[in-house]
């Protein structure tokens, strides 16, 4: 028998109490108490992105790329950049055509320019990053000098252009004409150079900082996993053990000792209880190391994804790692609900534990307000992070215990008051139904009765029809015989007429034979 909806509210009533202490003891634990010891969140994440590092403060990069976004940041000096090989000199003046113009020069004349110039490679912050000019500039003057980035032409073009860009450079006006016109420079050669070697840069820099965030994110994902999961696993045992102490001081000090034991023998077997309960959960605390990892893994992943468009505080680092197993365990227990519960109570359990993540984010968030405030007091200074994080956790357990009390009441009234009103109208929809259906059987009846008379009617009039096509015929045979009887009357009365005359005309004939005698 189910429980009515007060029962239900007592239920619920005490399983706020139950909750507040396992999730306050959760919270404390978890993400403000091993997550502080174990993760050191940073600004803008452990792999430092191109938005972060050509548009953010250097708390933003990563403690690895400092170096290079300090070096990113000095003057360009050109004496610091490796010069261009005579080797390559020697092979781009070999043809003795000149790059820009298309005719032949004397090899003597020709120079090496750079399409495009030292001094905007180097002011392109991205490539410092590429090619981690914190270690020094060799790599980046090797992709500056390299064959696509460079043009044989005259001392003439080279000397004038200088750091310009080719194309305004050609278009500069001096005395009247422009320099292409002055130089004779060929406008496609041009062009093409430019592009081959802005392709050349770009392409050269992507890959470098692909292959530099992959392998960054490789290892920092894989530290993260291993963090993450063993944070999970001990937060669980941990919470296990913290709990089961709780409960059985709270037992001891309610029932006391028992009646043949010492207060020592009692307490020893309580802590052995509370480790076989803290054994028993060990495959658990494994199956959450392995969850952990995964969302330890993504959580850095988002990170570095994200803060390729922002720039994230590491709070919000921190909230990220945190509340993505909040979003797994959540999605996985309404998508996917387990064997003995209903959808809709999976429905129930997944956005409790969205609850917890929202009021976990948020306490995150509000944990360095607190602790400045804290801090604010000299004498609470040394114990800050230690009071603005229990003080947090405690909060945030017990608002996670309330929201979850007060969505399962939700639930609660949701379920009766739904289940009330929906046997209210089956019923009445049932009453309906009965009463169709009964109206139809009485239609079906009448209407069978009505089909069943026009049958018998229909075998009447046929009948009928029957019995006048009879009668038709025999009127038909009796006004032939009529008319038969009615010639044959009138030739019988002819002759019967005929035959009176005759008599007549012989009682006539014999009066008058009578008289003469």
């Amino acid at each position: 028998m189910e429980p009515t909806l007060t029962e239900l509210k007592e239920q619920r009533l005490q399983k706020l109490f139950s909750d507040c202490q396992q999730q306050v003891i959760a919270q404390i634990i978890g993400p403000f108490g091993l997550s502080t010891a174990m993760f050191e969140d940073r600004n803008g994440g452990n792999v430092t992105t191109v938005h972060n590092f050509e548009n953010a403060s250097a708390d933003y990069v990563a403690e690895k790329d400092q170096k290079t976004y300090a070096a990113s940041r000095e003057r360009y000096d050109r004496s610091k950049l490796k010069d261009i090989k005579q080797s390559v000199k020697d092979k781009l003046k070999a043809p003795g055509i000149d790059g820009y113009t298309g005719k032949q020069v004397d090899p003597v004349h020709l120079e090496a320019d750079h399409v495009t110039a030292l001094k905007k490679i180097y002011g392109d912050r991205k490539n410092h990053l590429a090619y981690n000019t914190g270690e020094g500039l060799d790599r980046l003057s090797d992709v500056a000098n390299n064959t696509e980035n460079l043009v044989a032409t005259h001392r003439d073009v080279n000397n004038p252009k200088r750091a310009k860009d080719i194309l305004e450079f050609a278009d500069e006006v001096i005395d009247g004409k422009t320099q292409a016109d002055r130089l004779e420079l060929d406008p496609e050669r041009m062009r093409a150079a430019k592009e081959r070697s802005e392709d050349f840069l770009e392409r050269t820099a992507n890959r470098a900082i692909r292959v530099k965030q992959t392998g960054e994110l490789l290892k920092t994902g894989a530290n993260q996993a291993a963090q993450m999961g063993m944070r999970q696993a001990l937060g669980m045992l941990l919470n296990e053990l913290v709990n089961g102490l709780f409960n059985e001081i709270k037992a001891l000090i309610k029932h006391g000792v028992e009646q043949g034991k010492t207060l020592f023998e009692e307490i020893r077997q309580r802590l052995v209880s509370v480790a076989e309960r803290v054994l028993k959960k060990i495959p658990d605390a494994v199956s959450q190391m392995f969850q952990g990892g995964i969302s330890g893994f993504m959580s850095n992943l988002l990170t570095f994804v994200l803060n390729e468009f922002l720039s994230t505080a590491k709070r919000f680092v921190t909230v990220i790692r945190e509340g993505l197993i909040g979003l797994f365990r959540a999605f996985k227990m309404i998508l996917f609900p387990p064997a003995h519960l209903t959808p809709d109570q999976a429905l129930q359990e997944g956005l409790k534990l969205l609850g917890t993540v929202v009021v976990s984010s948020v306490g995150i968030l509000l944990q360095e307000t607190v602790k400045t405030f804290i801090s604010s007091m000299a004498f609470l200074l040394p114990v800050a992070d230690i009071l603005s994080s229990a003080l947090i956790g405690t909060l945030s357990g017990l608002l996670s215990a309330f929201l979850a009390y007060q969505i399962d009441c939700m639930f609660d009234r949701y379920r009766h008051g739904y289940d009330e009103r929906f046997m209210d109208e089956l019923i009445a929809d049932s009453r309906r139904r009965e009463e169709f259906a009964q109206g139809l059987v009485e239609l079906s009846e009448s209407s069978l009765r009505n089909v069943s008379a026009f049958n018998h009617s229909i075998i009447l009039y046929q009948g009928i029809g029957q019995t006048l096509a009879d009668s038709g015929r025999m009127a038909d045979a009796t006004l032939v015989s009529l008319e038969q009887t009615v010639s044959e009357t009138r030739e019988q009365v002819a002759k019967s007429v005929a035959m009176i005359e005759y008599i007549e005309s012989s009682q006539r004939d014999i009066e008058d034979f009578l008289e003469l005698l």
